[in-house]
């Protein structure tokens, strides 16, 4: 019989014709709580593309491993697994491009005023150009919350494309280690007072909840712009707003948001000075094919009693391998 395979939601198709010519993959047809806690029952994997709580876990009998459709682990409690003994795989490396590329793009959008113009342009103010300056970002000052993948790549594309002065901020990371993925160490303070243009690449943990709130934004230089394409916990919803209508802020662009779906009349999508996309920094064709068959290859791998490539609790993989060397 066949592995059987559940994913939360449909993934790139040639990824799923991959992983189906080797086992059985089924699309999840009722994303609630109760959906996923009766279709869990029987599978064998979970490809997970939406958060999933520990009682949907608890509820695969048979579960040998749980995979996460990209990079952030917050969607899987990754604590139940590793207590239930099953690993938890991901694909670190599948959506770097894609997500360092929308941050750019971003960038570039908000420093050339680009979705003011478009917005005036379709509601007929053509005349609006004469108001509407924005500036280069040639030469200007990156500031990157967190040096990971992202991070990394983000700075890389800053220096050598716009010849940016790139400074970097990442408690978990040392400062040679910082300074060796292109970017000047320096406290958060320094780099939100000092930065053109500040880029969010932390994970959402407790302790950065709100990393950016009234005091972080007040620090910020006028007319600067602050780009979050990470977790929507790292902002403080209601100082942003703020900070856009009142404070230094000169724009923002935000893939990700405090409640998503934001609820209707939210003011922060009322605001000019903002680009909003959907949580979409990674959907690419090329990101989605990575993502579906980094996830797809490693759930294989678990399934036939092999090493995964990217697993984010090897203690798991360690107790197995003890077990099966007695």
């Amino acid at each position: 019989m066949p592995f059987k395979i559940l994913t939360t939601h449909a993934i790139h198709p040639a990824a799923h014709a991959r992983l189906a010519r080797q086992a059985e993959v089924l699309v999840l047809g009722d994303a609630s709580q109760d959906g996923l806690e009766s279709a869990i029952i029987d599978a064998d994997a979970l490809l997970v593309r939406i958060p999933v709580s520990p009682e949907a876990i608890r509820a695969g009998r048979k579960l040998r491993v749980v995979a996460r459709h990209g990079v952030g682990l917050d969607y899987i409690p990754v604590q139940t697994c590793t207590e239930l003994g099953i690993p938890v795989v991901y694909t670190p490396d599948a959506n770097t491009e894609s997500v360092a590329e929308h941050v750019i793009g971003t960038m570039i959008a908000l420093a050339h005023q680009i979705a003011r113009a478009d917005r005036a342009v379709r509601d007929g103010r053509w005349n609006v150009r004469d108001g509407l300056l924005g500036i280069d970002i040639h030469g200007r000052t990156l500031g990157i919350v967190g040096m990971g993948r992202i991070g990394t790549r983000v700075a890389e594309i800053g220096r050598s494309a716009f010849a940016m002065r790139v400074l970097g901020y990442d408690p978990n990371l040392g400062h040679p280690t910082i300074a060796a993925r292109g970017a000047e160490p320096v406290t958060l303070d320094e780099l939100l007072s000092s930065s053109d243009f500040v880029t969010l690449h932390a994970p959402a943990t407790e302790a950065n909840r709100h990393l950016i709130n009234t005091r972080a934004l007040a620090l910020m230089k006028k007319g600067s712009f602050l780009i979050n394409h990470a977790r929507g916990a790292l902002i403080d919803t209601a100082a942003l707003v703020d900070a856009l209508k009142n404070g230094p802020l000169g724009g923002a662009a935000v893939d990700v948001l405090e409640q998503e779906p934001p609820a209707r009349g939210l003011e922060l999508l009322q605001l000019d000075n903002v680009i909003v996309t959907p949580h979409s920094a990674a959907l690419t064709h090329e990101a989605m094919l990575r993502m579906g068959s980094d996830a797809g290859d490693d759930i294989l791998r678990v399934l036939r009693g092999e090493r995964p490539t990217a697993c984010a609790n090897p203690e798991v993989l360690d107790r197995q391998g003890e077990r099966l060397a007695k």
